[in-house]
């Protein structure tokens, strides 16, 4: 029999709470239909000049309920009373969002996980939604996921890696400048993300979309890798890689990178790789990597096939997949995973983005593709125009997609969407969202 996403969504909630909170302590609860907290992305103009940044969001989905709740709440903590609301918001439809004016602040991130490991389950960031008639009768919160993998693995570790729903950000070392000349924090056409690659994992993130450029004018080689957003160099490399470990160390979580586009510095004129600065490169996520890595040749896997259990890298401790773009370099390097599949509309079209999407999902994998796995990049491309112009920033693009990003991996999506990649991947509930489809996935087998 069919499981609806609310069971599902229901199920696993209750379950991870009970993992990590006494029995009668839930994260998330409804009895039809679904809340959720997410952040939009957009800085909002106040009067008077200022900006309020990271507004919280409340979304809600009643569609499948006979009724809809007259309201909708922000708490900051379990919803009990309507007493304790920092504000309400009546519900006019069945589906839809508000956006509050209170900010979620610095976001700091709960149960000792802020820098280094914490305890493990979910846990409740301070943000919660409740929403009811006299009494409230659906509640959820922003979570962190930073052990979501484990905490579901008597059921998604029979899953296959094609088989995962995984979630994933797009440029996803483009979330704050660090460089000699620039510390910014937010700007229109190059940072992708808000957190750094540590919250993203603890967040829940599984795949990064990695764009690696060379440097040669650094006197350390270590120095001279960075991740860029295409020419833009952005942050350095290394202490990302370090970042990465850290988690892995500590955690039995199955992590998805993904050297996807090398912008600067790895090719000559004429397009041929430059061998040693591929080589550094390689040498340095081996050293930094190397005991975590899960070598392709010892997990072999055939074109078009969905590639081993998430069970098989854990058994062998080897918990760090590698994709790399270059198919020249990946034939030396056998440890090296072949190049993954971006499903990529280069629109800055919404519309033109999901139709794209909704048939490329659906026709993958292809027969052909050397990777189980395939990345559906949910976001929409500035033009050159866009750019020149500054018409509009990637947080309003963001803000113009994520939220039916959501809705998409819930319905139209939810059988086949591997890794969906996002920016600014808390305007949107892809992580939860992935969880349950994994699970609800695994309970097909």
């Amino acid at each position: 029999m069919a499981v609806s996403w609310y069971a599902v969504a229901f199920l696993a909630a209750s379950a991870l709470g009970a993992s990590i909170a006494p029995s009668n302590y839930v994260l998330e609860k409804s009895a039809c239909g679904r809340v959720w907290v997410t952040v939009y992305s957009p800085a909002i103009r106040l009067t008077g000049g200022k900006n309020l940044l990271d507004a919280i969001e409340l979304n809600w989905d009643f569609s499948t309920c006979s009724d809809t709740p007259m309201q909708i709440g922000l708490f900051n903590d379990r919803p009990m009373s309507w007493k304790n609301a920092l504000a309400t918001f009546p519900l006019n439809s069945a589906v839809g969002f508000v956006i509050t004016n209170i900010s979620l602040g610095e976001g700091s991130l709960p149960a000792g996980w802020e820098s280094s490991p914490g305890v493990k389950g979910p846990h409740c960031l301070w943000p919660w939604v409740g929403a009811g008639n006299s009494f409230i009768q659906s509640f959820n919160c922003l979570k962190i996921q930073p052990t979501w993998m484990e905490d579901n693995a008597d059921k998604i570790n029979k899953l296959r890696i094609g088989e995962l729903a995984i979630p994933g950000t797009h440029n996803a070392g483009a979330w704050k400048f660090d460089t000699e000349i620039s510390t910014v924090e937010r700007d229109s056409f190059v940072l992708c993300q808000d957190r750094s690659i540590w919250a993203q994992l603890v967040h829940g993130i599984r795949y990064f979309d990695f764009r690696i450029a060379y440097y040669d004018f650094y006197e350390r080689e270590e120095d001279r890798y960075w991740l860029n957003h295409n020419l833009i160099r952005v942050r350095p490399l290394l202490p990302l890689l370090k970042e990465i470990k850290a988690f892995l160390d500590s955690t039995k979580e199955v992590i998805f990178l993904d050297a996807h586009h090398f912008p600067v510095g790895f090719y000559h004129q004429n397009g041929a790789p430059i061998q040693q600065v591929h080589r550094g490169l390689l040498n340095i996520v081996q050293r930094e990597l190397g005991p975590h890595i899960a070598p392709a040749s010892q997990f072999a896997t055939g074109p078009g096939t969905r590639g081993p259990t998430l069970q098989a890298f854990v058994d062998a401790g080897r918990r760090l997949l590698f994709s790399y773009v270059d198919n020249s370099i990946v034939a030396g390097n056998r440890w090296l995973w072949p190049i993954l599949p971006h499903l990529w509309a280069n629109t800055n079209r919404p519309s033109e983005l999901f139709h794209f999407l909704d048939n490329m999902i659906d026709r993958s994998p292809l027969p052909s593709a050397r990777s189980p796995l395939f990345s559906a990049m949910a976001q929409t491309t500035p033009t050159v125009l866009d750019i020149l112009l500054v018409r509009g920033s990637l947080r309003e693009n963001a803000d113009a997609v994520n939220r039916n990003v959501t809705a998409r991996l819930k319905t139209r999506w939810r059988n086949n969407a591997n890794i969906v990649s996002t920016d600014f991947f808390l305007g949107n509930d892809v992580t939860d969202v992935s969880i349950a489809l994994s699970v609800e996935r695994s309970s097909r087998l």
